[in-house]
């Protein structure tokens, strides 16, 4: 009887101590916070010290004798007792069924759905995406919930939550957690303003304007989850720049294709078989198009940049034998107007194809496959495959139905010493050098150069591997480039200053950081590849492998600004000092040096080439951060080792860029931009083959720039601002030119492409 009535009695003292609204917040605000002063809760409460101190003493011995809280001697705050948080518990599990009785605090969920508000459902989220201890979860949910209540607001949003929950978090010291509890997206103005600008972006389209919006999402994620900090806060202060950060957790830069497997019906071009019918091996040039551009069409969702085809007269040389040249220019025009209609826009990846003016030496044994038998040795087909690049150049150099030019694929002709020395490639040649002349949509490689190895293949977006790797077939062939991350360099110079230890103490800083992001990289797509299932071709099994030779795919780390930063260390100009010209050449050396010190753990490569424009972005954040003290500083030099903008020789462009091309293995490209009159293809023969047997230039190309009006469908050599045939002067009127090492349409430039397409030097040759 007397447990009974002590149970009753400490029951009754219960209800008491709850009878009174200032008890029951006490309770609640000492489970959201902790132990608390007696000043301290009387000042959360927003009661005044000298005239509620009695009366709140009051409430306090009430709670004490209900042995709901007790004192800490020490240090004299209330604190919780088991008893008493159950109790506080239970008034918060009464509040919400009310408010849900009522109807109260409703919730519209990023399900889309409207419902009560549950405060367990901040502590799930808490414990579930930010791993916070549940003691720690129950606190802050229970702050949020004072605080929502408070704004008296019907209708609340998940995000509202969110945002309360996140500040909160901040507020208490908490950064790791809120930075996991993060949410993702646009706000509703950024989200219009996508839309509303759309229109000024290349192919516009609904699709365009919903791929948009979530670049930014993936963009976010790639920063808040993907990195670690010391990397993501590198890319958000300037001092590197994550190509392709939309894309980083998803897919791979780009690929260079084996279409063997594909032609032979192991693999579907699709890279399941399941939804679309799967091919059968082709018997014809057309069957064998149509699959190539099946794989294109395919691989342009893969990859973010780019794909090449390599090898193409070569592979394809077998199925021509027998056919009219009408035959095979017809089913040419065809493959190249499909390519172009369902891989021209929206984001679509660019294509590039790789064409050897000669069967190389190591393929001559190499056997190739026919459906009809045995199809003998690629060496069997040196003719044809001649014939087949001569036609293929030729369709290249003809217009559409409205004398447009064609310009995918970018065209990468390989030359070697062979070539130069007989007369079996001179009708080949004589028609690239037209191609050049007419729309320079043709890419000269310099197979004969040492460093080239056995075998190189470059993308189209300027990309490049060879067979140093491991050889001329694993080593170029079903590899890509992971992507692309770009050093800031005159950071590292502003942040050295004029010391040359910490200059290359900070670039090696970067260096590792840029490492390690690709690495990151790599696991990623791992996972993309073997477990999400999100790549499926490049799961396809090729001989016991994955169609993509993951591990030996590239890392690229790329720089901007050289000529700036050498200028800011010494005070010297590259253009005119030679001493400038060593310190720049040893910065480059140093990014390739660490790239070979990382062999074999992983397939690092130094690029001079960036594949988005970003030493505009990264210029602007060196002025914003007060590392450049003017206002107005020309833009860091992109693409090149020496200022585009500057008027330099040709010939002087020509012997600094070669000091360079050899060393960065990840990608080079020579941009010979040419005034009008444009040189005859006779010129740029000679001037190709002087640079082929001189120079020690990788890849180089002829830049012509042409407009092209829609209104009477004739194209005219240089810039002009109204069509010099019909006068016709609106939007239909396009510039044509190459910006950052791809030919693009006026109608596709942003306003880094604007500024590189009228801004640098032209030459004369």
């Amino acid at each position: 009887m007397l447990i009974v009535s002590s149970s009753k009695n400490l029951l009754e003292s219960i209800l008491s101590a709850l009878s009174n609204e200032v008890r029951a917040e006490v309770l609640k605000l000492i489970s959201m916070e902790g132990p608390l002063s007696f000043t301290e809760i009387m000042g959360k409460l927003e009661m005044n010290p000298k005239s509620d101190a009695g009366k709140f003493g009051y409430h306090l011995r009430m709670l004490t004798d209900a042995e709901l809280i007790k004192a800490d001697e020490a240090s004299g705050k209330y604190y919780l007792t088991l008893l008493g948080q159950d109790v506080a518990n239970f008034i918060y599990g009464v509040e919400d069924a009310v408010r849900r009785k009522k109807g109260e605090m409703l919730v519209r969920t990023s399900s889309l759905t409207i419902e009560p508000f549950d405060r367990k459902k901040i502590i799930d989220a808490l414990i579930r995406e930010a791993s916070v201890p549940r003691k720690l979860a129950e606190s802050i949910s229970k702050e949020a919930e004072d605080r929502l209540k408070k704004l008296q607001v019907r209708y609340l949003t998940a995000a509202l939550i969110r945002e309360f929950v996140n500040a909160i978090l901040l507020e208490k010291g908490l950064e790791e957690y809120r930075h996991a509890l993060t949410r993702l997206g646009q706000p509703v103005y950024d989200v219009t303003t996508t839309i509303k600008g759309s229109a000024f972006r290349d192919y516009p389209s609904p699709e365009k304007v919903h791929s948009l919006a979530g670049d930014a999402v993936f963009e976010e994620y790639t920063l808040l989850k993907i990195l670690p900090r010391t990397i993501a806060d590198a890319h958000l202060c300037g001092a590197l720049h994550l190509n392709n950060a939309n894309y980083w957790a998803l897919r791979p830069a780009d690929i260079h294709h084996d279409i063997r497997p594909i032609l032979q019906g192991k693999i579907p071009a699709d890279g399941q078989g399941l939804l679309h019918p799967s091919h059968y091996a082709p018997r014809t040039l057309k069957g064998a198009l149509y699959i190539v551009n099946s794989l294109i069409r395919t691989t342009s969702k893969l990859v973010s940049n780019s794909q090449s085809i390599g090898f193409f007269n070569i592979f394809l040389s077998p199925y021509i034998v027998k056919m009219e040249d009408d035959e095979v220019k017809s089913n040419l025009r065809d493959f190249l107007y499909e390519l172009n209609s369902c891989n021209g826009g929206n984001g679509a990846s660019q294509v590039a194809v790789n064409v050897e003016l000669e069967v190389p030496q190591f393929l001559q044994g190499v056997k190739c496959y026919l459906p009809e038998g045995d199809g003998g040795v690629y060496g069997d087909y040196s003719k044809e495959a001649l014939h087949f690049l001569e036609l293929f150049l030729e369709v290249m150099n003809e217009t559409d139905g409205h004398d447009k030019p064609i310009l995918s694929p970018s065209i990468l002709l390989k030359i070697r010493k062979k070539a130069l020395v007989t007369d079996d490639s001179e009708s080949c040649l004589e028609k690239a050098y037209g191609l050049a002349e007419t729309f320079g949509n043709v890419y000269f490689v310099n197979q004969s150069l040492p460093w080239q190895t056995e075998n190189v293949f470059y993308n189209g977006d300027l990309s490049r591997v060879d067979s140093s790797w491991k050889d001329w077939e694993s080593g170029t062939f079903r590899v890509g480039t992971l992507d692309n991350i770009t050093m800031n360099l005159p950071r590292v110079a502003y942040e050295a200053k004029g010391d040359d230890d910490r200059l290359f103490e900070r670039l090696r800083e970067l260096l590792e950081l840029s490492r390690e992001a690709l690495s990151i990289k790599r696991q990623i797509i791992e996972e993309r590849i073997c477990s999400d299932r999100l790549l499926p071709l490049f799961k396809e099994e090729v001989g016991g492998n994955n169609y993509l030779r993951l591990n030996d795919c590239s890392g690229i780390i790329s720089y901007v600004g050289l000529p700036e930063a050498v200028q800011y260390h010494t005070g010297l100009d590259v253009m005119d000092s030679d001493e400038a010209l060593k310190l720049s050449e040893k910065i480059v050396e140093s990014i390739n040096e660490y790239t070979r010190q990382i062999v074999p753990s992983m397939r690092l490569l130094a690029s001079s080439i960036t594949f988005e424009p970003s030493a505009y972005r990264l210029t602007n954040l060196d002025l914003v951060s007060g590392y450049v003290k003017t206002k107005s500083i020309p833009i860091y030099t992109e693409h090149s080792n020496l200022p585009l903008t500057t008027p330099i020789p040709l010939k002087k462009r020509l012997n600094v860029e070669e000091s360079f091309q050899h060393i960065t293995k990840g990608g080079h490209f020579l941009d010979i931009r040419l005034e009008e009159p444009f040189p005859t293809k006779e010129v740029l023969a000679n001037y190709t083959k002087r640079i082929m047997e001189t120079a020690n230039i990788g890849l180089f190309a002829f830049t012509r720039d042409f407009t092209y009006c829609w209104h009477c469908h004739s194209t005219k050599y240089g810039f002009h601002d109204k069509c010099p045939v019909c006068g016709y002067d609106g939007n239909r009127l396009l510039l044509f030119t190459r910006a950052f090492g791809k030919i693009k349409p006026s109608n596709t430039w942003n306003v880094h492409d604007r500024q590189f397409a009228t801004g640098n030097q032209k030459f004369t040759l």
